[in-house]
């Protein structure tokens, strides 16, 4: 995306504790530590990069109040109660600069069933279909090749990105955001054994999103074999994740890339759950668990914790079986040597 900020601009945007140094030149884009130059702007959020300060060449620099830096010259610093939140907010502000105007109009090959019911400035693109009964908020944004099955709803303030299916009956609250690919709805996957074939359980329940939540590319959410599939207020999910039937999911976590998640687990509010973690069907998730990558899921969990490994324990307990582990081959080597070198005595008789 194209910009360009004076440092007078990024203060009024950032509006950091405070100043110090001098650049008269413009800003044209944001850079890492290491790779930052002349014209750049970096930021320090995490402590394990603070070395790479005193080197950076960036000419403004969203550095932590506390943090010990004297700006080169052309150089300014900004000190900022979280730089990370700071450049959230100047990311924001380019997006919007960059951002295409809303239009509330509907594209000509949009497919919209007349049933259908379009709230105020709605902007819907081309190819998009809108089955029977389907109600949209106002000021959503529906852009193309995006399926809308029957009686769905969709709320205000809505961004539906190309290529979205959102299958029937499913409801979306306000300011959601779904990225391309994403699938609202889909079949549950339910089978049960019947004179040794897989026979076909009907899902007839629904997907509910609330508020603020945030879908990513192609990531799946079953319908609900009965009742509701439910994702709270303010959760983010990332890229290919993988929800399963009736599972229900509570405000404000974070689920990162490839988690799956069995059916009819229930997670609480503020989970944050790592790339890659698997977790079983009809679990319960405490509030403010955390769950480090790659780790499976097999059993309910208390409050406030922090799991590790397949099967998941508590942390420190993870590491310090993953220590054990790294011992084993010397473990082996010296058991070995005393077989072979025990006393006669101890020897198997033939």
């Amino acid at each position: 995306m194209q910009f360009q900020f004076s440092v007078e601009e990024l203060q009024g945007i950032v509006q950091p504790s405070h100043i110090n140094g001098v650049f008269q030149g413009k800003i044209t884009q944001i850079s890492n530590l290491r790779e930052a130059k002349s014209g750049s702007l970096s930021f320090l959020s995490n402590p394990k990069y603070s070395r790479d300060v005193a080197h950076c060449e960036a000419s403004v620099l969203l550095l932590p109040e506390n943090f010990d830096h004297t700006p080169k010259e052309n150089q300014v610093i900004f000190f900022c109660k979280n730089p990370s939140i700071a450049l959230a907010k100047i990311c924001q502000y380019i997006e919007k600069l960059n951002a295409d105007p809303i239009r509330s109009e509907i594209h000509p090959t949009a497919m919209i069933h007349p049933t259908a019911t379009l709230g105020k400035d709605v902007s819907i693109g081309a190819y998009v279909v809108v089955e029977e009964g389907v109600r949209i908020g106002e000021k959503t944004v529906i852009d193309s090749g995006t399926f809308i099955g029957k009686y769905s709803s969709i709320g205000q303030h809505c961004k539906i990105w190309p290529n979205v299916s959102l299958m029937s009956f499913s409801q979306i609250g306000n300011r959601v955001t779904l990225h391309s690919g994403v699938v609202i709805g889909s079949d549950g996957f339910g089978f049960v054994a019947v004179d040794e074939f897989h026979q076909k359980i009907p899902q007839v329940g629904n997907v509910v999103l609330e508020d603020f939540v945030e879908i990513g590319a192609n990531t799946t959410i079953d319908r609900a074999r009965f009742a509701s599939t439910i994702i709270g207020q303010g959760t983010k999910i990332d890229n290919l994740v993988q929800i399963g039937h009736n599972v229900k999911i509570g405000k404000n976590c974070i689920i990162v890339a490839q988690v799956g998640i069995a059916g009819s687990t229930i997670i609480g509010d503020r989970v944050t759950i790592g790339g890659q973690v698997g977790i079983a069907g009809h679990l319960h998730i405490a509030d403010g668990t955390q769950i480090c990558a790659q780790s499976g899921v097999t059993k309910n969990t208390e409050p406030n914790v922090t799991l590790l490994g397949s099967p998941a324990t508590p942390y420190r307990d993870a590491v310090r079986q993953f220590a054990a582990l790294t011992e084993l081959p010397k473990i082996l080597k010296k058991f070995t040597k005393f077989i072979k070198n025990r006393p006669a005595d101890f020897r198997e008789k033939p």
